[in-house]
């Protein structure tokens, strides 16, 4: 089975594109390189840089090569960006991709995986939050993903184009043999600020937010290890090949972490301090989001197994000290 994974580069993406490879899926990996690592897939794996919405590239990647099935990775993530530059974003994460859905149309391609996210649901009125919880992104960004998820419901109804979004929380950590982990640039992930901050390589870092109605004053959040996100994924591209219906899911633990928890346990499994900076809060940033995964466990016989805090944790650290300065610079 031949497996196109777009944004298959990056850092969910590639982590994807590993384990289905070494599942023995044949991946051809569409990234147009801008935040993307080539250092970060496996020789196994094709690439074709480029962009979901360039119709040439993309019509000639399903000529060139017979696909089953599509994982969607590709898409600006960062809520910060998306609050100052709306369009960029609902561009390059909603109108971009229908050009994607087109040329599977065209190929006879029958299914896809969209990556969303839990942003789709803005500040939760109930917590843990079910997917049939009301739709009120406070974010251009979880705008964008949830317009996508609609669309793709259009092209389920009008054209038999079957969908699986996982609507991730917060996906974190590291492989498990520490040789491939979380690179942005720039970096705006808490974990990976935090064990650059233990490890000595920024000067600390700054707490956006300690007023939020929570326990200590910090934004709550469901961190899923990537490990466990992307198990999910290949029990979703199974379910699709044997005529899974159109559905979302939840990927998550169920269970809220704190931004000050973190950074506890960032010190304790590093046994190094550094110094925090609490700043206001940022624009777009809800103050808790905890899945209910109770429909892709039930459904799927899903559960995280890496997923506990000081685990992802340690995961973080390990590919952080090994590769101080990312893939151009190991240790």
């Amino acid at each position: 089975m031949k497996i196109l994974v777009t944004g298959g580069a990056g850092y969910i993406g590639s982590h994807m594109t590993r384990m289905l490879v070494s599942r023995g899926y044949d991946v051809v990996v569409l990234d147009t390189m801008e935040f993307g690592h080539k250092e970060a897939l496996p020789d196994k794996a094709t690439l074709v840089v480029g962009n979901v919405a360039d119709e040439n590239v993309v019509r000639k990647l399903f000529s060139d090569h017979t696909i089953d099935g599509v994982l969607h990775f590709a898409g600006y993530i960062s809520v910060e960006e998306s609050v100052k530059d709306p369009i960029k974003y609902m561009k390059n994460n909603t109108i971009g991709p229908v050009n994607l859905l087109e040329c599977m149309r065209g190929a006879g391609v029958k299914y896809i995986i969209f990556s969303s996210t839990a942003a789709v649901y803005g500040n939760p009125m109930t917590v843990p939050i079910p997917e049939d919880h009301r739709k009120e992104p406070i974010s251009p960004y979880g705008l964008s993903k949830w317009v996508f998820e609609e669309l793709l419901r259009v092209y389920d109804r009008s054209y038999g184009l079957r969908s699986i979004a996982f609507r991730y929380f917060n996906a974190a950590g590291a492989s498990l043999d520490a040789l491939h982990g979380e690179l942005h640039r720039p970096e705006t992930h808490l974990i990976p600020l935090a064990c650059a901050a233990a490890l000595g390589m920024r000067d600390g870092f700054s707490v956006y937010g300690t007023d939020y109605d929570t326990p200590d004053g910090s934004a709550l959040r469901d961190y899923i290890h990537v490990e466990d996100l992307c198990a999910a994924h290949i029990l979703g591209l199974e379910a699709l090949g044997n005529g899974h219906e159109t559905q979302v899911y939840n990927v998550g633990t169920g269970v809220g972490i704190s931004v000050k928890e973190v950074i506890r346990a960032v010190r304790k499994i590093s046994g190094r301090d550094f110094s925090i900076k609490e700043s206001g809060r940022r624009s777009g940033d809800a103050s808790v989001l905890v899945s209910d995964p109770a429909r892709i466990m039930k459904e799927f016989g899903w559960k995280p197994k890496y997923s506990d805090i000081d685990a992802v944790v340690k995961t973080a650290l390990a590919w952080h000290t090994s590769h101080p300065e990312g893939y151009e610079n190991r240790h």
